[in-house]
């Protein structure tokens, strides 16, 4: 990412498409206008700290602000079934060696019913 060519034009975008000024998000998010106008025009690239800010004020992600991506949505956390894996999975883990042979015999066997 090179400062000179980055131009954090989806901030300029998601800016403008919710009627918001750069003085407005300057001191919603507690910095200059002057900063916003360089991150608009690629003058300068943000902090992590301001990028997160940025991102959390327009509940966008951070890879749609830097152009990583075109859709501003957020990453979606983990849905119910996935956090459900995720949980046993967990478990799994924390299973002595023997158990966890055990339960692998168990799954053996319900998955041949």
């Amino acid at each position: 990412m090179n400062s000179k060519n980055f131009k954090m034009e989806n901030l300029k975008n998601i800016r403008e498409k919710k009627n918001i000024t750069q003085i407005k998000l300057s001191v919603d998010i507690e910095v200059s206008q002057e900063l916003i106008s360089q991150y608009e025009l690629g003058k300068t690239k943000p902090t992590v700290e301001n990028l997160i800010k940025l991102a959390d004020y327009f509940n966008c992600s951070t890879d749609y602000l830097l152009q990583r991506t075109n859709t501003p949505n957020k990453i979606d956390t983990l849905n119910t079934k996935e956090l459900e894996i995720a949980n046993i999975v967990e478990q799994y883990k924390s299973l002595s060696t023997e158990n966890q042979k055990h339960l692998q015999s168990y799954l053996n066997h319900l998955s041949n019913q």
